[in-house]
């Protein structure tokens, strides 16, 4: 009797990266605008009595201008990874209450308009010397919860997808987070470099944001489940790549350890601010585009080439572009307002008086 041995296999092609460095730029901007708008609504949320003290002020508005200069940049990003934009209205036309991309269609416009709102509302309160105790409380609360929102709904769109067991972990929003987290201090730091004293109490807040970011990390990588063994043996199949968001955070604990007892200088603010976003952004790399190269149904590994183009380092390059030049359009017309503002109360003044 003649036994028959059937031997099947499963080829599969290298599949395309779907998610576009356009991905890399959102999860980077909505998480310094979540971070910026948490801190921000922090100190009004926590003033004693509803009234803030000098650095509360300070560093609230300062917040508030750095969050709404990332969430003008987010929306565009992730408008330009849909590789159709005009499909946008699909997510209205056809809500799907099972999915988290259908949900952030609700949560990020909503981000954008409370964000704008408080801006706004901090802005007038300034200028008319008009405190706004109720007003801004609720703003600041709002706006926290609805920077919750965002948080769980990107963090959730990813964690998700089991095809990609390095995703597939309830500690990724968390972790994404708080690289985000960790670059507040250092940009309000530089934001406000003309007042050197708020350097040290920023770099308190950086030591604790980074300590609670290696706190994540360790537990993630630590755990027993398919994402925290994925995570382990990315690491020792890659360990020079997986050794430099390590040496980042290492210089930046350094650096924050030494601003506790010291004043930096301009050029070594700037130096750390950029440290900061760089550990920010290139996590967000890592995570997004170097796993969607990692094979999922086969062994083989799916190529990526970073293109020149609008779909590669064009994008990268435009967007943070117009992050700075939404940066500067933001602080010099803030500087505007407030100089036409002061005039006009000052020829007031001298007409009342007159």
């Amino acid at each position: 009797m003649i036994h028959e041995t059937m031997i099947r296999e499963i080829l599969a092609r290298p599949q395309d990266i779907a998610w576009l460095p356009w991905a890399v730029q959102y999860f980077f901007f909505i998480g310094l605008a979540c971070g910026a708008v948490l801190f921000a609504g922090g100190q009004r949320i926590c003033a004693r009595q509803g009234k803030l003290s000098a650095q509360q002020s300070q560093w609230e508005f300062a917040a508030l201008m750095l969050a709404v200069t990332a969430v003008v940049v987010a929306p565009l990003a992730l408008n330009a990874d849909l590789h159709q934009p005009a499909r946008v209205w699909h997510f209205y036309a056809y809500f799907t209450p099972w999915s988290w991309m259908s949900w952030g269609s609700i949560f990020l416009p909503l981000f954008s308009l409370l964000v704008m709102g408080y801006f706004l509302a901090l802005i007038y309160s300034r200028l008319k010397a008009k405190p706004l105790p109720r007003l801004l409380a609720g703003l600041a609360l709002l706006c926290g919860l609805s920077a919750i929102s965002i948080l769980l709904y990107t963090g959730r769109e990813v964690s998700i997808l089991r095809a990609q067991p390095l995703w597939f972990s309830g500690w990724l929003p968390l972790f994404i987070f708080l690289t985000a987290c960790q670059a507040i201090p250092s940009l309000l730091a530089l934001w406000l470099w003309r007042e050197p004293q708020y350097q040290r109490p920023l770099a308190r807040w950086q030591l604790i944001s980074l300590g609670a970011l290696a706190l994540v990390t360790l537990l993630w990588a630590s755990g027993d489940n398919l994402s925290a063994q994925a995570l382990r043996h990315w690491a020792v199949q890659s360990p020079f790549i997986a050794l430099f968001p390590v040496a980042l955070w290492l210089l930046l604990f350094g650096l924050a350890l030494f601003n506790g007892r010291k004043t930096l200088s301009t050029p070594v603010i700037v130096t750390q601010a950029l440290i900061a976003l760089t550990l920010c952004w290139s996590v967000r790399w890592l995570l997004l585009m170097q796993t969607q190269t990692l094979p999922k149904y086969n062994v083989l590994a799916n190529p990526y080439t970073l293109p020149l183009g609008s779909e590669g380092l064009l994008a990268i390059i435009g967007t943070f572009g117009l992050w700075v030049a939404a940066i500067i359009a933001i602080r010099e017309g803030v500087k505007w307002l407030e100089q036409k503002v002061t005039g006009a109360n000052r020829v007031e003044g001298e007409i009342h008086h007159g």
